[in-house]
């Protein structure tokens, strides 16, 4: 890649949370040992249960992620558009991919191998935990959102869905405005499980409440805050009753009861 390449595609992808998190130098130094991949329209970029490849930006066009679900089925996991990372999973852990990556459009990725990876954080021990951010932030996403999404009925499985996918599209482009993702209803009704005219009728009611704007192929995710408070209210079927937490059961017995009686 060319110099004025090399600052474009920097000041593009530092405008993304994670990345715009590392020092200057560090990311200077990455992009130095990346290379340009193009992919064309349903071209596989790895498959799910391989051996970790490396680290991808998406630059230009749509990756979907999507995972076997059996029955000759694929499950849609996430659609990544321009500033989107992945491969960190398989490659900061060691372990097969867990999703197959496939260029939805004609692609430009920016690509880290991981020869190149070990080589880097060999260089420097202390650049693996600011990788390894990656992994601990969108676990803190899906943990939460899988936590929401235990017996949900439909239209909060919907809100929340959107939400999350507008949480990860703004980490990418904080910057941009209400965040817009570009994605079909053919291909969010799967996602959450849908018909098509179900969901047709549920993003109607969202956009009647100013929640989101529906464009062609898209939707901009105009109150992420109604979204969720829908979802971790009224969404939920059966609230959970707790007894509140004995305070007292880590004080000993002795201390508790007061001073013995002599």
């Amino acid at each position: 890649m060319g110099e004025q390449a090399l600052e474009d595609i920097e000041r593009f992808l530092a405008a993304g949370e994670w990345f715009g998190s590392l020092s200057a130098a560090l990311r200077q130094r990455m992009l130095a040992l990346c290379v340009i991949r193009k992919y064309d329209r349903g071209q596989v970029i790895s498959l799910e249960e391989s051996a970790a490849r490396g680290l991808y930006a998406v630059l230009e066009g749509q990756v979907h992620l999507v995972r076997d679900i059996g029955g000759g089925e694929e499950g849609l996991v996430h659609v990544g558009e321009p500033g989107f990372w992945f491969g960190e999973y398989a490659l900061l852990t060691g372990r097969l991919t867990v999703v197959t990556a496939v260029a939805h459009t004609p692609a430009r990725l920016l690509f880290l191998s991981k020869a190149k990876f070990d080589g880097l954080v060999a260089e420097d021990p202390l650049r693996y935990p600011k990788f390894a951010r990656l992994v601990f932030d969108r676990y803190a996403l899906l943990l939460r959102a899988i936590v929401q999404g235990h017996d949900m009925v439909p239209e909060a499985r919907l809100r929340q869905r959107i939400a999350l996918l507008g949480a990860l599209r703004a980490r990418e482009q904080p910057d941009a405005g209400p965040p817009v993702l570009a994605i079909s209803q053919a291909n969010l009704a799967k996602m959450v499980g849908v018909s098509r005219q179900t969901l047709n009728t549920m993003l109607g009611s969202l956009q009647r409440q100013g929640l989101i704007e529906l464009g062609f192929k898209s939707i901009r995710v105009l109150d992420a805050i109604g979204l969720v408070a829908f979802v971790a209210g009224p969404a939920r079927r059966k609230p959970i009753a707790r007894s509140r937490p004995d305070r007292r059961e880590a004080v000993p017995k002795s201390r508790r009861d007061g001073p013995a009686r002599r």
